[in-house]
């Protein structure tokens, strides 16, 4: 094992980039399709214990090496991580995702539970919910209605990321229903889903979807009254860029964090004494600190924000880490101007664990 995701991306990238020849070979030769997947299973085992991805080559001549965090936001960040880490040698033959692609204008139609569907066979009646910046669906379509419940959901999101791509169906999709009878408005086809989603990005001033990672969502809590209250139980305003993170952590589950640990990613946060600092200056101070750390951990590639909080004892600063014993060691160097403030410290994400403590 990788002693930190970092090392197994930068050590995936000089393999492919010895290999990737031999893989364009392969799939202009039509090689057997396990034989291509074995080799770039084996090439991404380098970084990702579990890697879900698709390989191939795009009307315009293009290979393509799409890797998909399967629905899950907490995997885009890494998977960006790889992505953005690509060699630029490699991109004038080579496109690399870090989600699946739509195609708006394809011809797909597929055949699954014994059932044949393409795109004239679905639908689509629409409301924007502006509050939210989604898209909620109502769906007609005989063929989907007559498969069990998860069995029509499964065909109708492998439609959508077919044709408005996996980041899209993630940020962007709200509530969907299936109907039993037509309603009395006009329907869309799922072709012109992406199109009316972008419209909406640009005339309504929606969040871009390239920018998604940098995409926060304010939260309030009631804090902990618990004489034993346990890290961020005294936080009562915040924002986050992840919130399945925020989830796992307040439901006390730790198999989403243990899933990414086996990739050396670690989801942690950093915690410090802010009783006396002053309430109107406190976001202010964790920002400037935040923005110091991040200076360092963005130049060499170890770390991301994906939020913050204030809470009545301490203040907190959550990060996304692809080399913690990098990070830890900026993370120190940086805190020790504020070695004053009394408690400093690190936790991973998991309720109740004990934090490594900095400065106390």
């Amino acid at each position: 094992m990788n002693n930190s995701f970092k090392e197994g991306v930068d050590k995936f990238w000089k393999r492919f980039i010895k290999e990737e020849s031999a893989i364009r070979e392969m799939i202009d030769n039509k090689t057997e399709g396990k034989i291509i997947v074995d080799k770039i299973n084996e090439a991404l085992s380098d970084a990702f214990k579990n890697p879900y991805f698709e390989l191939g080559k795009n009307e315009e001549g293009k290979y393509e090496l799409i890797l998909t965090p399967e629905g899950d936001r907490a995997a885009l960040f890494p998977l960006e991580y790889w992505r953005q880490a690509a060699p630029e040698a490699l991109k004038k033959t080579w496109n690399f995702y870090s989600s699946k692609p739509g195609k708006p204008d394809g011809s797909f139609s597929m055949t699954m539970y014994d059932t044949s569907i393409g795109k004239e066979n679905i639908s689509i009646y629409y409301s924007i919910n502006t509050q939210n910046q989604k898209i909620d669906l109502e769906i007609y379509s005989p063929e989907l209605l007559a498969l069990e419940e998860s069995q029509r959901y499964n065909m109708f999101f492998i439609f959508l990321d077919q044709f408005i791509g996996e980041l899209y169906t993630m940020e962007y999709i709200g509530s969907i229903d299936f109907i039993e009878k037509p309603l009395n408005q006009t329907a869309i086809y799922i072709g012109d889903l992406k199109a009316l989603i972008d419209k909406n990005i640009e005339e309504n001033k929606w969040f871009p979807a390239d920018g998604t990672l940098e995409k926060w969502s304010s939260y309030q809590m009631q804090p902990s009254e618990s004489k034993d209250w346990q890290l961020r139980e005294d936080i009562f305003i915040g924002y986050t860029g992840c919130i399945p993170v925020l989830n796992a952590f307040y439901n006390q589950t730790d198999e989403l964090f243990k899933r990414f640990e086996q990739d050396g990613i670690i989801y942690g946060f950093l915690f410090y004494k802010s009783v006396n600092i002053p309430k109107d200056e406190s976001v202010t101070f964790r920002g400037q600190i935040e923005d110091k750390i991040l200076t360092i951990a963005k130049e060499e590639r170890v770390a991301d924000p994906i939020g913050g909080g204030t809470g009545f004892y301490f203040s907190y600063i959550d990060f996304v880490i692809y080399d913690k014993e990098a990070f830890m060691k900026i993370a120190k160097d940086v805190l020790s101007e504020y070695a004053y403030l009394g408690e400093i410290g690190f936790s991973n994400f998991i309720f109740g664990v004990e934090p490594e403590y900095l400065y106390r």
